[in-house]
């Protein structure tokens, strides 16, 4: 198994280099504010009257008597004019879009272009309808010294059958559409993926952007509401995940590296921007990568109850998993979150055939969650903060093992 860390070495250099990529996409911006700001001043200064709280609460007759004494060729000649313009700053705006490579327009598309924060995953899938998700703390800087716990500080942990059909009578692929794109799931299924694992050289990466998250103790039943469910022990956290992971792939034959940064530490806000960062210097440094695997740990709690996830397969406990797509709905740049859709539901397939209860819903997402690396980019949700690790790295063997199957298929 190949494993290597490129932070080192991307810290390393970065007083040195000169980003050409930055100073383009400045320039394209600073072109694009230009047309950002024609389109607002000729909105002022000569577009329609915006309408105040006083002409509101007039009552629709009034209106109308107004319309009566107007002209008809002057009502004519405004609403061409209005039309026009419309139409002229519609096209200005199409314009700053494809300059700057995201949506200006709209508050989510301009902070989260710049914001790397406001991309934080936050996959916590619904179990059941109506339930209050909570997300999971950041890291501290310094992991806090076990303390003991009174009863009174402790809560239950659940176990939930939370597999995709668990709730239904019929067998399906299903899809958490938490977007306005519409999905045809059997027309993906039927149509061939964009790339192929032929060729010499490392096929798959494995990253962690939140590598702190960890799992409860094995055979835990409760847990301690005032201690962290992260960790920096990569013996401990998702990172062990991803180990099991790498090893069944390169048995399998699918040569694979694992990233083992922290990417959530010492910045979790900035996990997402590190995580890129590595991702592309692993793409640079080897461009037969075509799959790249975000591992993630999920978190479910209620009130202050954790659930855990999980079924039993060949008589042992193991999590369940869920595949998590971006897309650019936010408006950021990902052309591609189609493909990367295609892959998981195909995936998605595969281990169905042989663990139906294995896989929860696919969970299709407004965020990006730098799936615009590669055609095969995706976020595995391995469990939940209420399964053990030995749960979660069950269940990853046996989803790696379906997935070598497949990509090997693709030779």
């Amino acid at each position: 198994m190949l494993e290597k860390n490129h932070r080192q070495k991307k810290r390393r250099y970065r007083a040195v280099i000169i980003d050409g990529k930055k100073i383009m996409k400045a320039l394209l911006f600073i072109s694009a504010a230009g047309i950002i700001t024609g389109i607002i001043i000729s909105a002022f200064c000569g577009g329609d009257k915006p309408e105040t709280p006083e002409t509101a609460e007039q009552s629709p007759s009034s209106f109308t008597e107004a319309a009566d004494n107007e002209s008809g060729t002057e009502s004519d000649d405004a609403d061409k004019m209005n039309t026009g313009k419309k139409s002229a700053a519609e096209s200005l705006k199409k314009i700053a879009r494809y300059i700057v490579g995201f949506d200006p327009f709209t508050p989510s598309g301009a902070v989260a272009a710049e914001v790397h924060g406001a991309e934080i995953v936050n996959s916590y899938g619904i179990i059941t309808r109506g339930e209050e998700l909570l997300p999971t703390p950041a890291p501290t800087e310094t992991p806090a010294p076990e303390q003991p716990t009174e009863d009174g500080e402790r809560s239950d942990i659940t176990e939930i059958n939370a597999a995709q059909n668990a709730r239904y009578d019929d067998y399906q692929i299903r899809i958490g559409n938490e977007t306005s794109y519409a999905v045809d799931i059997n027309g993906m299924l039927a149509e061939p993926l964009s790339f192929d694992m032929i060729g010499e050289g490392p096929k798959v990466l494995i990253v962690h952007t939140h590598a702190t998250e960890a799992y409860a103790a094995e055979g835990a039943v409760e847990y301690a509401r005032d201690e962290s469910d992260r960790s920096m022990n990569t013996s401990e956290n998702v990172v062990a995940v991803g180990d099991e992971a790498a090893r069944v792939l390169n048995e399998h034959g699918i040569e694979t590296l694992h990233d083992t940064a922290l990417h959530d530490y010492p910045s979790f806000n900035g996990s997402y921007a590190d995580a890129l960062e590595s991702t592309e210097n692993y793409l640079a440094e080897y461009p037969s990568i075509r799959v790249v695997l975000d591992i993630h740990r999920d978190s479910i709690v209620r009130g202050n109850e954790m659930a855990k996830v999980v079924t039993e397969i060949n008589g042992k406990k193991a999590a369940q998993l869920m595949f998590v797509v971006g897309t650019d709905e936010n408006g950021l740049y990902n052309p591609d979150w189609r493909e990367n859709l295609k892959f998981a539901l195909k995936l998605q397939n595969k281990i169905d055939e042989k663990y139906p209860d294995l896989m929860r819903y696919v969970n299709l997402r407004k965020n990006r969650f730098n799936g615009h690396t590669t055609k095969g980019s995706l976020i595995i949700e391995t469990g939940s903060s209420g399964n053990s690790l030995s749960e979660a790295k069950y269940s990853m063997t046996l989803a790696a093992e379906c997935i070598a199957e497949f990509l090997n298929g693709l030779k």
